[in-house]
């Protein structure tokens, strides 16, 4: 008897066990500074949060409406249940901003760059009648080229440095604890990913020449390890880099047909990175930027100068 009763015990304790593994959290939350975290959501990009006067900004929501409530549920453990005044998105890729429903649906403000403001509204709105006067309408604030959130002990800067990644950039600076987070201008440990149909290259590496003068001591990049600062010098040199490149095959004529094996040769190989395609990819589309840029500026007609006054 006391060895089936036993039996039944251990059964039943692994049950109990077995039972939090299964509803365990795929989300991986590093907690950065008092009243600071971030972490990996199982789908989508790098998500971080921090504590502002009586409630928590968010940065980034994940890729979907679940990974936005599952970071909503980590959140509400992690700050004893405070309410999420506000999202920032570093971008509209939907990796950063597909769990924005979610948020919205919290009662958070979505904060983004103007430039891809109509874009995230249209997507938080769809599939609801948000011009009915009892629709749940959700609040989007759009940052020209900066923000300041102060709360008396936390100094929080939202700055648009120029079209780069994407037209719309964002990244995050906590002054106080110098926590940066990125967004996708900074990647660590991989490429920097620069075949957005909107991307800036040269854009790009002036918005991280910019950030390498800032005293950064973490960093919660799109994509890699949260934490370590190396990203930054280490993006920072891809992209000039890559930059190099793309004048060079510009300024000699080098055809869109003739890349793939310049890039490939070994006289523009970049030290310490892979020929992959990735990194072919990469050039091809910065090439193409560019090109695009030049033609642009071409067909834009030359303003006539002011007359002088008489």
């Amino acid at each position: 008897m006391r060895v089936r009763v036993l039996a039944v015990l251990v059964l039943a304790a692994a049950a109990l066990l077995a039972r939090p593994a299964m509803a365990q959290s795929k989300l991986k939350v590093e907690k950065l500074a008092d009243g600071v975290w971030a972490a990996t959501p199982e789908k989508g990009a790098n998500v971080g949060w921090f504590l502002l006067g009586d409630g928590v900004v968010a940065v980034d929501s994940g890729g979907d409406v679940a990974a936005g409530a599952e970071i909503l549920k980590a959140i509400a453990e992690t700050t004893g249940g405070k309410p999420v005044r506000a999202l920032v998105l570093t971008h509209e890729h939907a990796d950063h901003s597909g769990g924005a429903r979610a948020f919205a649906a919290a009662g958070a403000r979505i904060v983004c760059q103007e430039a891809v403001a109509g874009p995230l509204f249209t997507f938080l709105t769809q599939g609801s009648d948000a011009k009915a006067p009892t629709a749940s309408r959700p609040v989007l604030e759009a940052v020209s080229e900066r923000s300041i959130l102060f709360d008396g002990v936390h100094n929080v800067q939202i700055y648009f440095l120029g079209a780069a990644h994407t037209k719309g950039d964002l990244v995050v600076y906590l002054a106080t604890d110098k926590i940066l987070f990125s967004g996708d201008l900074i990647t660590n440990g991989r490429l920097p990913y620069m075949q957005s149909t909107d991307v800036d290259p040269m854009g790009w590496e002036r918005a991280l020449l910019a950030l390498s003068q800032v005293g950064v001591e973490k960093i919660v990049p799109g994509h890699g390890d949260i934490g370590p600062k190396s990203g930054l010098n280490e993006s920072l040199a891809y992209l000039h880099a890559v930059n190099g490149l793309v004048k060079k095959f510009i300024t000699s004529g080098t055809a869109d047909a003739a890349l793939d094996a310049a890039i490939r040769s070994p006289e523009n190989e970049i030290k310490g990175v892979p020929v992959t395609d990735g990194h072919v990819a990469n050039v091809k589309a910065a090439v193409k930027a560019e090109r695009e840029k030049a033609s642009r500026k071409a067909a834009s007609p030359t303003p006539a100068p002011t007359p002088a006054p008489k």
